[in-house]
């Protein structure tokens, strides 16, 4: 995961936790490389939606959570795997 996307990870978990008026725990980052083959792109699934949302403009109707940044990023941040729910649109 490269730098910008860390950044944009942490933010979102920063705006998020000040929406619930709490502090979130700081999430362990995986930073090999070896995973280059189970990155998962969003918007080629079926449960993935653009908001109109300027703080959250990406979602998850199979999570059912909205963002700032892609959905899969923050599954693989929060539970160290990939998404168990993408199917690919056809």
């Amino acid at each position: 995961m490269d730098e910008f996307t860390k950044k944009q990870l942490a933010r979102n978990l920063f705006v998020q936790s000040a929406k619930l008026g709490k502090r979130l725990p700081s999430l362990k980052i995986e930073t090999s490389n070896n995973n280059s083959n189970n990155k998962i792109d969003c918007r080629k699934c079926v449960h993935f939606f653009v908001t109109w949302e300027k703080n959250c403009p990406y979602g998850c109707h199979a999570y059912g959570f909205k963002g700032l940044i892609i959905p899969s990023v923050i599954v693989k941040a929060s539970s160290g795997e990939i998404c168990k729910f993408f199917k690919q649109r056809s």
